[in-house]
């Protein structure tokens, strides 16, 4: 049996994609676009199926890089953020992101991560997402995250899961492209509770099915499900440059 028909799951990581100097020339481009591109990127520069070893399934796809964050004697001044889109709420998902992450970066502890839900519909109960945040405070509990915190949920679900959790939230994200401004409940709730609102513009769906033809058709897998996306960035607090940027993600693949 060939190693392509033995691997269950595709772990690929892009490395600093400040690096990639086709990508960076591009200005103005949405996250999708720059998650496509990166891909692309890291996929072109993979050498093959030939010599290739899958370890318990799982084939690992990572661009050589010289990474900012393991390549710097002391970057204590480094602050590296992580956001995690998620395909499920299930505890597993997220210690798996976490391990993978760490591991790729080569960073003990990751300063910040960030939480997307699947799904963040009005519909969604704070028990939904109780597994979810089980792991993360877990990961915090053991030194592996600094702090954590949520993405796009509505203002009252914030709120019960707050009061809620042992680790409460340091931060909250609210989405521009569909809410114009910062709710006045969350604000006041935030300001109350000393929770930093920050805003981004990711798009609601950050894969579409072109990314996951993309790489399933450059594996020849005959098809695969994203299980969840990371993206990390590593800022130099005190200039607040940007020294790194990159994605992580992984497939279950189905042959």
């Amino acid at each position: 049996m060939s190693s392509r028909q033995q691997v269950r799951r595709v772990v690929l990581s892009t490395g600093n994609i400040l690096e990639m100097e086709d990508l960076i020339r591009k200005a103005g481009q949405t996250t999708t676009e720059e998650l496509r591109g990166s891909i692309k990127t890291t996929l072109n520069s993979w050498g093959g199926w030939e010599g290739e070893k899958e370890t318990d399934g799982v084939l690992m796809i990572q661009r050589g890089a010289n990474t900012l964050t393991t390549s710097s004697a002391d970057n204590s001044g480094n602050k590296t953020t992580v956001k995690l889109f998620l395909s499920n709420n299930d505890s597993e998902q997220v210690e798996d992101a976490l391990k993978t992450i760490s591991s790729s970066l080569q960073l003990p502890q990751l300063d910040l991560v960030i939480v997307t839900p699947p799904d963040v519909s009005d519909d969604v109960t704070r028990e939904v997402l109780e597994p979810m945040w089980t792991a993360l405070e877990s990961a915090v509990e053991r030194g592996a995250v600094g702090s954590i915190g949520l993405a796009d949920v509505s203002p009252s679900l914030f709120t019960d899961l707050y009061h809620w959790a042992k680790v409460k939230p340091s931060t909250v994200q609210v989405n521009l492209s569909s809410c114009c401004v910062v709710p006045q409940e969350l604000t006041t709730f935030a300001q109350q509770n000393d929770v930093q609102v920050l805003t981004h513009n990711d798009p609601a769906e950050i894969v579409d099915e072109d990314l996951v033809s993309t790489i399933t058709s450059r594996l020849g897998l005959a098809g695969a499900q994203i299980e969840w996306i990371a993206r990390h960035r590593t800022i130099q607090q005190c200039f607040g440059l940007v020294q790194e940027k990159g994605y992580t993600l992984a497939l279950a693949c189905h042959g």
